[in-house]
């Protein structure tokens, strides 16, 4: 009996979670949905805002049942995206850009706790450019050491997907170089080293102001199985 009343928050959890991916069907493209995209920059801001404030108890406990209030309303419908988590539309619309997971909490452009971070691809190359606020700060004034190795797991992972050999993570090495400093324009520049088989070497290293601050190197695992496309189906080999 106590084995069954243990794992039952387990198996309760593990079907909505089923549930919810099983309602992801319909095709995602981010332009098809601005109002969207505006509530999740406007939540965005909010959050920035939210880490500065100075005010007196009064106006944060009204500040507080405002925005109580808006959460209330935003649980109330969710229920459990039905788009895909990858971006439709990204491949081949003439700009280079790869927002190609909507809801990453790394780049995500509907995904308020993202940090703001833009791709695009550049030849054979991947290039992620970000500034970051407050909200990622470690030591003062100072980018977080582990922010920086999310965009990293990023950044790294678009460069995978622009030779289509996606596949998770297998590690991710960083060398942080210099201090990364808050309000500054960064730029992560990430490319495919070489292929073993089913290990993908990624490489790169983030600048700013022409001074090298990180490299990372990353290995990812190519996955093969028939039906599952890590990017697009009908041009990745592995999905065959």
């Amino acid at each position: 009996m106590s084995t069954v009343t243990r794992n039952a928050p387990i198996a309760d959890s593990e079907m909505r979670r089923r549930d919810r991916a099983a309602r992801r069907v319909e095709p995602m493209k981010i332009a098809e949905h601005e109002e969207w995209h505006h509530l999740s920059q406007a939540i965005r801001r909010q959050v920035e805002a939210c880490v500065e404030l100075d005010l007196s108890r009064d106006a944060l406990r009204r500040l507080a049942d405002r925005a109580s209030t808006l959460a209330d309303d935003l649980e109330s419908a969710a229920l459990g995206k039905p788009f895909s988590l990858v971006e439709s539309g990204w491949d081949g619309d003439g700009t280079g850009s790869m927002n190609y997971l909507p809801f990453s909490p790394i780049m995500g452009r509907l995904n308020p706790a993202s940090y703001g971070l833009g791709i695009h691809q550049s030849d054979d190359r991947a290039i992620g450019e970000v500034t970051f606020s407050e909200t990622a700060e470690g030591a003062e004034g100072l980018v977080h050491g582990g922010v920086i190795s999310g965009i990293w797991d990023e950044v790294l992972a678009a460069a995978n997907a622009i030779h289509r050999t996606g596949g998770p993570t297998g590690s991710l090495t960083v060398r942080y170089l210099k201090p990364t400093f808050l309000h500054e324009p960064l730029r992560f520049v990430a490319w495919v080293e070489r292929i073993d088989e089913r290990k993908i070497i990624v490489k790169g290293e983030c600048t700013s102001r022409d001074q090298v601050l990180s490299e990372a190197e990353g290995i990812f695992i190519r996955m093969r199985r028939p039906g599952i496309d890590w990017h697009k189906a009908e041009r990745s080999e592995d999905a065959r």
